[in-house]
């Protein structure tokens, strides 16, 4: 069957009426509208759309409700860190209390690199949302641990002031189809801002993702996307070097089971001098599962002396599991450090196979230790067990039903 294309039961009016409702300022409405313009004018994607030709849209229904209010549950935040001026609220509070600070965030507009549609929906409906600010020269002590669990629209703003230090685990286990959500991340002069997106959503559920991300000068970005929910999970991840000397490390992770279908598609944007990005991605993919993960490495005129490295690494766990891979290079410069890329694809490797078995382990437990393994280097990557403990143990049984296919 081919997919079904629902007329959305939200127009512009309802729009305006939300954000009337709401009483934000010209500028929040304007934005709003704009978003929801570009909505409204954007091709629903199809398997022949770029990006999309290799996504199985059939019996994918596409349905879009009016805006209902959306925000996460949140961990408690220490006291010290509240009374050193740390913010954790909605952006519904904080538009009103720090109005500057939302106007910078939402300074930029950016469509996403195969979500266009579906992000612009997003920021256009999103009511409620999420807001995190750490002021200048504050490192919170504790990882902030927040999850998302109904309303569509989900729009996370997390912003750091400079010389600041935050861990940020944003967990994704809504329903919806779509579920479509927009994360934005502001990374202050010599910050450092580690993020754990993690999307572990119902199994009948579509979710979309656009991550965009701005890093300031001598500053460093840590992003772990870790995918196991959902029948369907896309997401864009941009993240733009703007300072000079800023650094972003991008991870992935996705275990795919039945006939789940994963997406990524990611922008190491080098805009200034003497800036270094770091990706690599890794999928296992057991069943009739899906992963397709297209990289571009983006390096502007104005970023000399740039190094870059991209890397894709798929483990096949069954027959009919597939991985699709396409690393793309747009460089604008021939004062390049280094920019360098790479993919694998392919099931066990029969040499480790053969050496945990010539140690005395059965098949089925030799394979999952290998599985384990291929996943803890992307975790210790991260350098914060506290954000990525937990997210081992809840795929432990998932990776513990593993054969030697």
């Amino acid at each position: 069957m081919a997919q079904t294309i629902e007329r959305p039961s939200l127009d512009r009016a309802a729009i305006e009426a939300l954000s009337t409702k709401l009483q934000e300022p010209a500028w929040l409405r304007d934005k709003r509208l704009a978003a929801f313009d570009r909505f409204e004018s954007t091709q629903m994607p199809t398997e022949r759309s770029e990006g999309w030709r290799r996504t199985d849209l059939r019996d994918v229904r596409f349905e879009y409700t009016k805006p209902q209010p959306s925000s996460p549950h949140w961990t408690a935040l220490d006291k010290a860190d509240s009374d050193r001026g740390v913010i954790v609220g909605n952006l519904g509070w904080a538009w009103k209390h720090h109005e500057s600070l939302v106007k910078e965030a939402f300074s930029r507009t950016t469509t996403g690199l195969s979500l266009a549609k579906f992000s612009s929906l997003a920021e256009s409906a999103w009511d409620v949302g999420g807001f995190v600010y750490v002021p200048d020269g504050v490192e919170v002590s504790t990882p902030l641990f927040m999850t998302w669990d109904g309303g569509p629209y989900p729009k996370l703003v997390v912003m750091l002031g400079k010389r600041s230090k935050l861990s940020v685990v944003d967990q994704h286990v809504e329903g919806g189809s779509p579920a479509p959500g927009v994360v934005d991340l502001l990374v202050g002069d010599e910050s450092r801002l580690t993020y754990v997106h993690v999307q572990n959503g119902p199994r009948d559920a579509v979710i979309f993702s656009h991550q965009h991300a701005r890093v300031g000068r001598d500053a460093k970005l840590i992003t772990l996307n870790f995918a196991m929910g959902a029948r369907m999970s896309r997401s864009d991840v941009e993240v733009e070097l703007i300072g000079q000397g800023a650094e972003s490390d991008m991870l992935g992770l996705v275990f795919g089971e039945n006939d789940q279908q994963f997406d990524f598609h990611t922008l190491q944007g080098h805009r200034a001098p003497d800036t270094r990005s770091d990706l690599l991605f890794k999928s296992a993919l057991d069943d009739r599962s899906h992963s397709t993960y297209t990289g571009v490495i983006s390096i502007g005129k104005d970023a000399p002396r740039s190094q870059a490295y991209q890397a894709n690494r798929n483990l096949l766990l069954s027959e009919g599991a597939r991985a699709d891979t396409e690393p793309k290079l747009e460089i604008l410069i021939d004062d390049v450090a280094r920019c360098t890329h790479g993919a694998t694809v392919g099931p066990v490797d029969d040499e480790q196979l053969f050496y945990l078995r010539s140690r005395g382990m059965d098949p089925d437990t030799a394979t999952r230790l290998i599985v384990e393994g291929f996943f803890q280097e992307v975790f210790e990557k991260v350098g914060d067990a506290r954000a990525t403990d937990w997210l081992q143990e809840m795929i432990a049984p998932h990776v513990g039903r593993l054969g030697a296919h």
